[in-house]
């Protein structure tokens, strides 16, 4: 029984036995005649006064009168901030700094960086790919690779306590094309990222974009069909749709023809394969676009590229593939002008890798 509560019994007695004096005063002459004072039942009293002051302590007690104001809101459960943990949606990229702690081998808690291939370097367990995972997802990596060696158990907490940048790509008929940095765990939209990757191109009327989810993750994202939207109303005014890029995603520009729009003269060619660089490479108009000139725009191919099965892709008027493969070994050997290889706006060059036989 707590001191409140015991204190409103006391004030309910308090009250009872002034009104059995009132009472007995006032029978008095009837109590004197009969020589005798009428009995008060104390224990009753006390169980009256009990039922009374718990009675008001509950629901039974009247309401507060309403002041005109709106109820207050209820405050939010222990551990609720209202706020949404935009930790749990941070991926791990590269220069980011993890705190890693191993409960079986404290030997191993530390800080460790990211490295450019999206690794940390765990100590004596050797390199452990955590790329674009989340902190839990990098936690289940860690601990599948441990009880995959000596752990029998292991118990895994990581943190990302420095985030990285998150990037998208922006490609195509703009006039800066390349990587367009955003904050870690961050989204931008896609008008905001074609005005940092300097607008859509003069001449790009009637042009559409793909996007493509997650594209930064694919060696072959230009390739991939992706979502494909309109840049213009249905009454042919520029107009870009209300649509969110998030990490890795790849924003291609493109003319409705389906081949990249160039200005007058200009050459937009795509370069993917055993490159030391993939991407656009753009001629001016009164630059000559040859497979020999490509190549040494590009600083030449690496020594795993095989230089006699390059393939040259291209839309004909009719919108059919054409292939056209390329030795360009020969080229770059002789660098006589017949065997060179015209290139034209839009087309895509690939360059496979030579394989190796030890045997």
């Amino acid at each position: 029984m707590t001191r409140q509560y015991r204190w409103q019994c006391l004030s309910a007695l308090a009250g009872l036995a002034a009104a059995g004096c009132l009472l007995c005063g006032c029978a008095g002459l009837d109590s004197e005649a009969d020589g005798e004072l009428p009995p008060i039942e104390l224990d009753s009293a006390l169980d009256a006064a009990v039922e009374d002051t718990a009675a008001l302590a509950g629901g039974d007690r009247p309401e507060a009168q309403s002041d005109g104001l709106p109820p207050l809101p209820r405050p939010p459960p222990p551990g609720d901030t209202g706020i949404r943990d935009r930790k749990s949606e941070l991926t791990i990229q590269p220069d980011c700094v993890l705190q890693i702690g191993i409960a079986e081998d404290p030997a191993l808690d530390g800080s460790y960086p990211v490295k450019e291939t999206g690794a940390v370097e765990l100590g004596y367990v050797g390199p452990i790919f955590l790329y674009n995972k989340t902190e839990r997802a990098a936690e289940q990596k860690i601990r599948d690779v441990l009880e995959s060696r000596a752990f029998r158990n292991a118990t895994v907490s990581v943190k990302i306590l420095r985030a990285s940048y998150d990037k998208v790509q922006v490609s195509g008929a703009v006039n800066n094309p390349g990587p367009v940095r955003i904050g870690a765990g961050d989204a931008i939209s896609l008008n905001d990222a074609l005005l940092l990757a300097g607008g859509i191109r003069a001449t790009a009327r009637g042009a559409q974009v793909r996007i493509v989810k997650g594209g930064l993750t694919n060696a072959v994202a230009m390739d991939l069909e992706g979502e494909v939207l309109a840049l213009a109303t249905g009454e042919g005014r520029p107009s870009v749709p209300d649509v969110k890029l998030s990490n890795n995603d790849v924003a291609i520009v493109f003319s409705a023809q389906g081949k990249p729009i160039a200005a007058v003269g200009e050459k937009d060619i795509m370069v993917l394969g055993e490159v030391n660089r993939s991407g656009v490479y753009r001629f001016a108009g009164t630059e000559p676009c040859t497979m020999l000139h490509l190549i040494l725009k590009m600083g030449g191919l690496p020594l795993y590229a095989n230089k006699k099965a390059i393939r040259v892709l291209r839309l004909d008027q009719d919108g059919m593939e054409q292939e056209i493969k390329v030795d360009a070994e020969k080229i770059l050997k002789e660098g006589r002008p017949e065997d060179d290889t015209p290139l034209e706006n839009g087309d895509r060059v690939i360059v496979p890798a030579r394989r190796i036989s030890l045997f």
